[in-house]
């Protein structure tokens, strides 16, 4: 996802971060190196080196950082960001019980109903065109129980 554009909002504390059709607050409390009313932040812009994938500021001592857009939709709670972040859990879980399973690759692709290619694109972690359904199916083969656990969020301290 490309950053369209980035604002400094010294009175909200926050980076705005536009991405797509939408207006994203990043608290200046969340990004290393920390700005502050003693050492403000000068410049901030959507960074092309980085392939508008992330934004630098600077600030008045000369100190640089860096946010990744991953960083931003991880914050606000993007569900597709989320979405993808479980699919990779449960992939590297998947490729860990594979290694451990007593079934050969033959034998779960014909509990599955798919094809070899299909098992290998499920266990690719980099993949996100696949279905947290088809995950859930591979790991019930492999047999393991998956949980889903919703709890209410623990206040993280600053």
């Amino acid at each position: 996802m490309k950053i369209q554009r980035v604002i400094a909002n010294n009175r909200r504390k926050a980076f705005e971060v536009m991405v797509g059709r939408r207006r994203l607050l990043l608290p200046y409390a969340k990004v290393t190196p920390r700005p502050s009313d003693a050492d403000p932040i000068r410049k901030a812009g959507v960074d092309s080196e980085l392939a508008r994938e992330a934004f630098t500021f600077v600030l008045a001592s000369g100190k640089q950082g860096s946010v990744h857009v991953d960083h931003v939709l991880e914050y606000n709670n993007d569900p597709a960001t989320l979405r993808d972040l479980l699919l990779y859990k449960l992939t590297v879980e998947a490729q860990k019980k594979l290694g451990r399973s007593p079934l050969s690759r033959r034998e779960i692709i014909r509990r599955l109903g798919t094809s070899p290619s299909q098992l290998y694109r499920l266990l690719d972690q980099t993949n996100y065109r696949k279905s947290i359904d088809q995950m859930l199916n591979l790991l019930h083969v492999l047999d393991c129980e998956v949980k889903l656990l919703v709890r209410n969020r623990v206040a993280k301290s600053a």
